[in-house]
């Protein structure tokens, strides 16, 4: 159909396929719902699979939305080679399009709560997989990057917020001014979370949020920034 073949060109194969194949998509959550009512949360040693294919951050990013889903990574590495196309499967691919599957997975089912933007956890998981998309593979350079010489300004703490975040998986992540998202990294996992962003106006948002950290999203930016939709109510 023409549509489904424009929004192949527009969003990429992995997305395309799971905006157009809704009762495939619509399927696979009910799976993962009945999987969260029905059975024990899986056990450490289950969850915590690590995947060969992804760096060490993305397998992080992929252990906190088996947590969310209830389903154990390896069973959702399963479920993305057995229901998703053979085009997205390819090995110079692979790692980046199951980090998206996963991350796409767990902010639909977080997202369904009450107040989840109020949620800390929420808000630093769904910035992380920003951060792991830009390194999703177990070659990936190590995620740090320069800071910028245009970032001279610091972003006030006005809350307390603590720089430092510890996962579900007990891995300590250090927030500072070299970790930073790109536009594509935000543009791929952004819109996945309709209250975070949509997938016309993605671009000119990302320059909004840092036209004045020369392009590179910094977590304490994004962090205001939901929080003020949660402020304010502006949530769809």
């Amino acid at each position: 159909m023409p549509e489904i073949t424009e929004n192949k060109n527009k969003f990429g194969t992995l997305e395309s396929f799971i905006r157009s194949q809704h009762s495939t998509w619509k399927s696979l959550l009910s799976r993962a719902s009945r999987n969260s009512s029905d059975a024990d949360p899986p056990n450490d040693d289950t969850s915590n699979h690590l995947i060969p294919n992804l760096s060490s951050f993305a397998n992080s990013v992929v252990a906190r939305c088996s947590k969310i889903l209830q389903i154990p990574t390896q069973e959702l590495q399963h479920r993305f080679e057995r229901e998703l196309p053979e085009s997205v499967k390819q090995p110079l691919s692979y790692a980046r399009n199951f980090l998206e599957f996963c991350s796409y997975l767990a902010l639909f089912q977080a997202s369904r709560g009450p107040d989840y933007l109020s949620n800390n956890e929420f808000r630093r998981l769904s910035y992380d997989m920003m951060l792991a998309w830009e390194a999703p593979d177990a070659e990936s350079e190590p995620l740090t990057k320069e800071a910028t010489s245009c970032s001279n300004q610091q972003a006030e703490d006005e809350d307390g917020w603590s720089l430092f975040y510890s996962s579900s998986t007990n891995t300590a992540v250090q927030v500072d001014e070299e970790k930073t998202v790109g536009p594509e990294a935000f543009a791929r996992i952004a819109p996945a979370c309709a209250a975070i962003a949509d997938i016309i106006t993605v671009h000119n948002l990302f320059e909004a949020l840092t036209s004045s950290s020369c392009h590179r999203l910094h977590f304490l930016i994004y962090d205001k920034y939901l929080r003020s939709l949660d402020k304010y109510d502006l949530a769809p």
